[in-house]
């Protein structure tokens, strides 16, 4: 096994409990189950990685529904529990356990990331060997994916989560440290976009999550890191 390390957070599509603001527009069953195909859509994108370089763990949450994740995404991940009361705490957690397992470069990912590809995270891999830190920025502000090549517990502290300030305060935050970043490409997240129903029964946004998400850009956009 390779020095490198995706931790794939995670949230169980339950109802009411995960994307709510896109709930708003269309329901609850609905959303959850948009999230729950996109969610496993990125996660056929991870597999396709070369797993003798590249380690995936599913960092899930809440802890109670990890055998409910095991039946859900299969057993033969690892799993581990996000620890910690807020987002920032729980990357921060989840970075530490990586770096103390071996890992030398690590990756967070959010799971409801359109346009997710595997070269773009080969590039974010390739990045670590020459920058400290490689951010994926989303549209609103926040980001679906950050990794670093040493634990950076200071990048996760005092940022404003749950605004369209997380990208702009984590760049701040970054060039305090003298920390040097790579940027990857702009991407959307699930929240708040067109939901329908396609032929096949499965939701509109998972067919064109697969393709561009650039159409999908119609109001006020949300990331899972936000």
């Amino acid at each position: 096994m390779g020095d490198k390390l995706i931790l794939y957070f995670v949230k169980y599509p339950e109802p009411g409990k995960v994307k709510t603001r896109l709930a708003k527009s269309v329901g609850d069953q609905r959303a959850a189950q948009a999230y729950r195909e996109l969610t496993e859509t990125n996660l056929g994108i991870l597999n396709s990685l070369p797993q003798d370089f590249i380690k995936l763990i599913v960092a899930f949450d809440p802890p109670e529904k990890e055998e409910a994740f095991r039946s859900w995404l299969s057993g033969s991940y690892e799993y581990v529990v996000q620890r910690g009361s807020g987002l920032g705490v729980r990357l921060q957690n989840a970075f530490q356990f990586a770096f103390e397992k071996g890992f030398k470069k690590v990756m967070a990912l959010g799971s409801d990331t359109l346009g997710l590809r595997a070269d773009l995270i080969m590039k974010g891999f390739d990045a670590l060997e020459f920058y400290d830190v490689v951010i994926g920025p989303a549209y609103d502000g926040g980001y679906y994916l950050i990794g670093t090549n040493c634990e950076q517990p200071s990048i996760f502290k005092n940022i404003p989560w749950s605004s369209q300030h997380v990208f702009e305060s984590t760049l701040n935050k970054l060039n305090e440290k003298n920390l040097s970043y790579y940027l990857l490409q702009k991407l959307d997240d699930l929240d708040e976009v067109p939901v329908g129903q396609a032929a096949d029964g499965r939701s509109v946004i998972w067919h064109r999550s697969v393709g561009s998400a650039k159409n999908l850009r119609g109001g006020k956009e949300h990331e899972i890191f936000t």
